[in-house]
């Protein structure tokens, strides 16, 4: 492994011949190899980046490396195997959280994450976020032995989406929605129990509240509301934002607001009833959110 200062390349040697290379540098080669496989794997409108907002975000690794009085590093990184053959990629926003020794020592917003065609089928998505924990860990000098981050996730909601996205989503990518969202379930996905936006990702797009917002293996029934305010008001500013100020009242704003407001911990909710629900087309007009059908059939 080796990390060269301000982390312009991190080289990760894994298992069965995968190789990860990430990097902060939003002039560094390992952008555009991520980019051209992301590109073929994102298509609706309001979840895409385009190359100018990866390089937007990665540019922010230098002022806002200690922004919040906490310490961030958004990355990408792509995976190869040993003829150097792309295998899959991911871009994710690392921050050191310290809310008390019970909780991660870190949080990660899982921004995307793709795995070529070809590689499907091999374990290649478990073995990738394993490498995203350990890479976080080491960007920010954080010990590789000790408690892993937690990882956060946004998927698309089958309830939320039309029937054009829905079917133009999936027939891009090759996977049925709800086979996605079982793919993440057996990965220890939950869903955060919280009513969950993602501001708009540049101007001319629009915020999106069909998504469904999940904690990956996430130890415990529930996330601590600081800690979760802490994530978000980090991936907001710095994946979403682009360093750029929410409106009064915005989407950002409002959400980090209720977090700040609150006591109890965040319940998570277990994917596999609602799952079991939609698989057997039991009607769903009464919820308007997975979430919202995952807190009736728990």
């Amino acid at each position: 492994m080796t990390g060269p200062a301000m982390n312009s390349l991190i080289t990760l040697d894994l298992a069965d011949g995968v190789r990860a290379l990430a990097t902060e540098d939003p002039g560094s080669p390992v952008l555009t190899r991520f980019f051209a496989g992301y590109d073929r794997a994102f298509v609706l409108p309001d979840e895409r980046e385009e190359l100018e907002g990866f390089e937007a975000c990665l540019a922010l690794n230098g002022a806002y490396r200690h922004a919040f009085g906490r310490v961030h590093s958004e990355l990408v990184a792509v995976f190869e195997d040993a003829d150097g053959t792309l295998l899959g990629g991911a871009n994710f926003l690392a921050t050191a959280i310290d809310r008390g020794a019970q909780l991660p020592p870190a949080a990660i917003a899982l921004n995307y994450v793709y795995v070529e065609p070809a590689s499907r089928g091999r374990g290649m998505l478990r073995k990738m976020l394993a490498a995203v924990r350990m890479l976080s860990l080491i960007a920010l000098d954080l010990d590789r032995e000790g408690t892993a981050p937690a990882v956060f996730i946004e998927q698309n909601d089958p309830l939320r989406l039309t029937a054009a996205e829905y079917a133009a989503d999936t027939a891009h990518s090759g996977i049925d929605q709800v086979d996605r969202l079982a793919i993440w379930s057996h990965m220890g996905a939950k869903v955060v129990d919280f009513p969950y936006i993602q501001p708009a990702l540049s101007a001319s797009q629009h915020s999106d509240d069909g998504l469904i917002y999940a904690a990956v293996d996430f130890p415990g029934d529930a996330v601590d509301a600081g800690f979760l305010h802490d994530h978000l008001q980090s991936f907001f500013a710095i994946s979403v934002l682009k360093g750029t100020q929410d409106q009064p009242g915005g989407v950002a704003t409002r959400q980090l607001a209720a977090l700040s407001a609150r006591t109890p911990p965040v319940a998570l909710l277990p994917m596999e009833p609602a799952l079991s629900w939609l698989r057997s087309a039991k009607p769903t007009t009464e919820y308007d959110s997975f979430r919202a059908l995952a807190l009736a059939v728990r």
